[in-house]
């Protein structure tokens, strides 16, 4: 009787390693990030406040030591949170193509309220340093595209508007092409983020900036975004267009503010996003 329950007894634990363990596998990789997309090399740019800041570089597959085209991308997180990890996939993704793909770090504000202006500033010194070491990063510096989600998508959106302001007088040179995921272009009043720049909001708005120069723009939103609504990514295109711009809108039914990290629509923008390269002539 004894050994009849003892082996009982085993046989229920060997079970239920045999159920937990890929269980507790799955989540030990989840959690230290084992399976996600690595960069091929991390160097680093002088921001705007003179900081060293990384770049995460994934090269462009398949390219035999060619030139390529590059997109620049920023992360999202309301100027204060996120790391350039966070598009490590979508760099990934790109890099397949035969795009050389960064992921910039930038300056984030503390806990009080974001530096809106020093992370437009290091966006700028980040797209400069790529322009600027173009030929041994053997990138194409005339197809420099720049691109980010969210607060990220407002970088890239702000330099294609030629911001920083105290850059216009320079003619800062402007990216070939913008992708942008659920931008931040308008913070005007009544905006969801005014109140992060109520002081200076019209200085760091690139809906309010946006002229004939802007770069042609693909941007992508999700019909149920509340901090980015259909109205203010419409009335973006219709301002660029009005302009003399390109911009092309496309609404993913049904999505909400950071949809393009899940992994299905991660597939589907970047698919859209390399038809829209390839239509620039940029790929």
């Amino acid at each position: 009787m004894g050994d009849a329950m003892a082996k009982e007894y085993w046989y229920f634990i060997a079970g239920a390693l045999i159920v937990l363990l890929p269980a507790l596998l799955f989540v030990t990789v989840k959690k230290l990030h084992l399976l996600d997309a690595r960069p091929d090399q991390i160097i680093t740019y002088v921001s705007g406040s003179g900081q060293a800041m990384d770049l995460h570089v994934f090269k462009a597959r398949n390219t035999e030591n060619n030139i390529a085209p590059a997109l620049l991308l920023f992360h999202g997180g309301a100027w204060m949170l996120g790391a350039p990890r966070d598009m490590h996939r979508h760099c990934n993704f790109f890099a397949a193509k035969g795009i050389h793909c960064f992921s910039a770090a930038y300056r984030l504000g503390p806990d009080s309220g974001p530096d809106v202006e020093g992370a437009i500033d290091d966006a700028r010194a980040a797209f400069d340093y790529l322009l600027n070491n173009a030929a041994a990063l053997t990138i194409d510096p005339a197809r420099i595209a720049v691109g980010g989600g969210s607060a990220g998508g407002h970088l890239a959106a702000a330099l294609g508007a030629g911001l920083p302001l105290n850059r216009k007088d320079l003619e800062a040179k402007r990216p070939a092409a913008l992708v942008l995921y659920n931008p931040m272009v308008d913070l005007s009043p009544c905006t969801p983020d005014h109140h992060l720049v109520a002081g200076f909001w019209e200085s760091v708005s690139p809906l309010h900036h946006v002229d004939a120069t802007l770069p042609p723009t693909l941007l992508m939103v999700g019909s149920e975004d509340p901090e980015v609504p259909i109205a203010t990514a419409e009335t973006f295109c219709a301002t660029a267009v009005a302009a003399g711009a390109f911009c092309e809108l496309v609404i993913y039914e049904g999505q909400t503010h950071g949809f393009f990290n899940k992994p299905k629509y991660l597939r589907l923008t970047g698919e859209r996003t390399v038809e829209f390269l390839s239509g620039q002539g940029l790929l």
